[in-house]
């Protein structure tokens, strides 16, 4: 089994063990708070302190690492390990600035991105913002030096780091809800924050020399704005979206906001399993590849991880359209969360789960952009991605309220995959892009054979728990799929069946 392979297969054995920890996080919340003005309240303050520090972090923590493997491999890792440090004091520095006007100017954010809410809603989400903005300089420290440990490919720690957020959260609930309320969840995100920072300090003082520098003048800076300022322009861009969606979510009746975190909660169980676990381990590999003028090489890399993307998320895609209902009321519908609170949440689920095949496309087409130190080309696709999505969003947000923000976010999702695709077919020529077509009709072939087996599953619907009707039902769905990717010759699949082949030989050899 390939190192790629290997490290990507733990990756997604601990992501899931994460998600999962992440799932009881979800189920615990929505039990207690259910969907109502204070989970809208700070779920908006989550976005507005997500937005805030994307200014800063989003693009300087992901082109650190082709800048940092160009220094270390070019030059010296002392040299490299100089220029982090002075990054990270720089943008702390800056971290530090932004949490002050932040705390000032809570109020105007609210009424920018959620002119609609309530009073009381928007009052809450002030002192809850005021509250997080004071500890996101940890945030800076944890996005950098997690940089800096997927260069040395120590990518287990990165998501360990992850699990006290779920664990923390849980425990402050179950301990203080009474007394805390809303401010539970709160607590639990600042302990995490905190806690995470430390394991990854620690972890990373192992390979990486702190330095005690504080540089503006030396280049370092303006080396970093130089290359990151194109990628600012697309989280901007990218903000302007996320701001259409919040003040148009803001507008809709209370507790639809929260529906909508909860299903994309739900989403990206399988988004932050597999395309995490792929992207995070093909990106240092891409930079390394970019820095030795490997192209070829890149590109090959490049093309089996949207395969391997689409081979794997498409059947989950078509099992989570399907079930969405079952889905979320296995997953949350308890406590305060009743059935109408189930079925709005399953109906944006389903418009939502639509762009997960694209969206962690589009996420690996940049990263092999940024590994090539490429960040303006990807600005063009972002542009068009935001304008499909805000006219969308005001199209359907009129005939479908909270679904049609999900859907009109899938739309963009396509269209932004599509422009990425072409444009890094003009840039840098052919780069197997029929090979990718040939697999992916294989897969959605299988995919639709999936389909008879809901059908048949329907027979059983009632007579046993709903548990165990959806999960028989999916299972044999994902073993049709998978035997029809055998019979149709998948390359991908029949490529892992062979590795896996080796991988127990070798085992059996050892023993």
């Amino acid at each position: 089994m390939s190192k790629t392979t290997h490290a990507i297969s733990s990756m997604t054995i601990l992501l899931l063990i994460s998600r999962l920890f992440g799932f009881a996080r979800e189920i615990i919340i929505a039990a207690y708070y259910g969907a109502t003005y204070q989970t809208d309240a700070y779920n908006m303050a989550i976005t507005i302190i997500g937005l805030s520090t994307a200014l800063i972090s989003a693009g300087v923590a992901t082109i650190i690492i082709p800048m940092y493997n160009n220094k270390r491999l070019q030059q010296t890792k002392e040299i490299a390990d100089t220029f982090v440090s002075n990054i990270l004091w720089i943008t702390s520095l800056f971290y530090v600035i932004l949490s002050i006007i932040g705390i000032i100017f809570a109020p105007v954010l609210v009424r920018i991105l959620a002119p609609n809410f309530e009073v009381r809603t928007a009052v809450l989400t002030v002192r809850i913002i005021r509250i997080m903005f004071a500890f996101t300089i940890a945030t800076n420290i944890s996005n950098l030096m997690t940089s800096i440990l997927q260069v040395y490919n120590k990518f287990a720690i990165t998501i360990i780091a992850n699990f006290p957020f779920s664990i923390a959260t849980v425990a402050i609930i179950v301990l203080f809800y009474n007394q805390a309320g809303i401010y539970a969840l709160v607590i639990g995100y600042i302990l995490f924050v905190f806690i995470q920072a430390f394991i990854i300090m620690l972890s990373v003082r192992k390979i990486f020399k702190f330095k005690a520098v504080l540089a503006f003048a030396n280049g370092d800076l303006r080396d970093v704005l130089k290359l990151s300022l194109p990628m600012y322009i697309s989280v901007a861009v990218w903000e302007i979206n996320t701001i259409v969606d919040k003040i148009l979510a803001s507008g809709l009746p209370e507790g639809n906001m929260s529906a909508i975190m909860y299903a994309l909660r739900l989403r990206s169980l399988p988004d932050g399993i597999i395309t995490a676990a792929v992207m995070t381990v093909t990106f240092p590999l891409l930079s390394k590849y970019a820095a030795n003028k490997e192209f070829a090489k890149l590109k090959e890399s490049a093309v089996r991880a949207i395969s391997l993307l689409f081979m794997v998320l498409l059947p989950v895609t078509v099992v989570s359209v399907y079930y969405a209902s079952e889905i979320t009321k296995i997953v949350y519908e308890r406590g305060v969360f009743t059935p109408d609170k189930t079925l709005l949440t399953a109906n944006i689920f389903v418009f939502a789960v639509v762009s997960l095949i694209f969206s962690g496309g589009t996420g690996l087409l940049n990263n092999v952009f940024y590994s090539m130190q490429d960040t303006k080309t990807p600005q063009i696709a972002a542009v068009i991605m935001v304008g499909f999505n805000i006219t969308f969003n005001l199209i359907l947000i009129r005939y479908m309220q909270a679904a049609g923000l999900a859907l009109a976010t899938s739309i963009a999702s396509f269209a932004y995959f599509i422009v990425l695709f072409i444009q890094f077919r003009m840039k840098y020529g052919v780069f197997g892009g029929l090979i990718l077509f040939k697999n992916v009709l294989k897969y959605i072939i299988a995919a639709f054979g999936m389909i008879p087996v809901f059908f048949i599953g329907e027979i059983f619907r009632g007579t046993v728990n709903l548990l165990l009707f959806f999960t028989s039902s999916s299972i044999l769905a994902l073993c049709v799929y998978v035997l029809l990717l055998y019979l149709l010759k998948a390359e991908l699949f029949i490529d892992a069946c062979k590795q896996v082949k080796i991988f127990v030989k070798s085992r059996q050899l050892i023993k």
